[in-house]
């Protein structure tokens, strides 16, 4: 399971889609998209947003693996 923590991370740096669009030319919409998980995302796209943050991609993108269903 992947868990996004762009809002949260939004929320504790201060800051909205408008300014880190802005700074690191990343669209709006695509950093929409990102938010709500509706798109698959390049690495560098992410680089580029942890950099911008002061995050590191685990921080970013939470990845937990299901557990195997008993057959």
């Amino acid at each position: 399971m992947l868990k996004n923590n762009l809002r949260i991370i939004y929320a504790e740096s201060i800051t909205n889609a408008s300014s880190v669009s802005k700074n690191t030319g990343i669209a709006k919409s695509t950093l929409s998209k990102i938010m709500n998980s509706k798109t698959d995302v390049k690495l560098s796209t992410l680089i580029k947003l942890c950099d911008y943050l002061g995050c590191t991609l685990s921080e970013l993108i939470e990845y937990t693996p299901d557990k195997p269903t008993a057959v």
